[in-house]
């Protein structure tokens, strides 16, 4: 499955990490945290998608994200539960979804209606309840820069940089 993702800036990424530290007793903590705008299913992005995207975004200014609290999903629509994320409050990420959904589609069951952004740390596992204390890391950046990524293979494929003149 392909995406398009927000580049978190190096000093976010060290901070969601030390967060993941601390999710003992989960069955997968997410090493590289990703924050995901719009999943495209059975979708190779390469070549007339990526290009209709990328012309999509030539009018998409950079934009505001925040991380809010520490929050779990107690059943995931895809993979194993519970997931244990920090929300992400971002109008500008939010309306950037809704648009590529109106062009692409949803994904059923999490995107459209169910979209809700956020960084996963840790799926599955026994516990239930984790205090963490509240995110210490920097909480807010703007995001410049996107990014086409191939989840199966883990790897980046190609960015998009949003233009601040616009």
């Amino acid at each position: 499955m392909w995406s398009l993702n927000v580049s978190m800036p190096q000093n976010i990424v060290r901070a969601i990490r030390e967060v993941a530290l601390g999710a003992s007793g989960w069955e997968e903590i997410c090493e590289d945290p990703t924050l995901v705008i719009k999943r495209f299913e059975k979708v190779d992005v390469s070549g007339h998608v990526e290009s209709e995207i990328k012309l999509l975004l030539e009018s998409v200014e950079p934009f505001d994200i925040e991380i809010g609290n520490l929050e779990r999903f107690d059943v995931a629509e895809r993979g194993s539960s519970p997931v244990l994320y920090l929300e992400v409050e971002s109008p500008g990420m939010k309306a950037l979804h809704e648009i590529l959904v109106d062009v692409f589609g949803s994904v059923k069951g999490v995107e459209g209606e169910n979209y809700i952004p956020h960084i996963t740390i840790a799926r599955g596992g026994g516990v239930r309840d984790v205090d963490f204390g509240g995110f210490s890391g920097p909480t807010r950046w703007t995001a410049e820069t996107l990014e086409f990524w191939n989840r199966d293979k883990r790897k980046k494929k190609n960015k998009v940089i949003l233009d601040k003149n616009k």
